[in-house]
């Protein structure tokens, strides 16, 4: 499931913050190259929490709604993956499947479980 989001840099006296439009919160680094892991890192880490919670995951703000900001501001998307990130846990699902797929799926030793969850996986990417 990957997702891209804007983000503002700000140059500061001491290096960057970074603010995503679409999410509360903000983070930083030294330099533009530690600002962009951290802002990445922050993403993942929102989308997973969002995720996990059951929480509505916002649409990302147009980029080109994103001018004119000033001289010391640097927008940007990162792309972010939370697949990693999000919680583990499985939960038991019945589904109803025609008699003769599930014979067959059978025979063949199909693991029901992993073809739902990878067709899921697929449709969600």
């Amino acid at each position: 499931m990957k997702k891209s989001y804007p983000v503002i840099f700000s140059a500061e006296e001491n290096g960057y913050s970074v603010v995503f439009p679409d999410f509360a919160g903000a983070t930083q680094g030294d330099n533009f190259e530690e600002a962009m892991s951290n802002a990445k890192e922050f993403l993942d880490g929102i989308l997973a929490y969002y995720i996990d919670e059951d929480i509505s995951v916002p649409s990302p703000t147009d980029i080109h709604q994103l001018n004119n900001l000033g001289n010391n501001k640097i927008v940007s998307l990162i792309q972010s993956d939370p697949s990693p990130f999000i919680q583990k846990k499985t939960v038991r699902k019945n589904v109803t499947v025609p008699e003769w797929l599930v014979a067959r799926g059978e025979k063949d030793k199909i693991n029901f479980s992993k073809v739902l969850t990878d067709a899921l996986l697929k449709i969600y990417e």
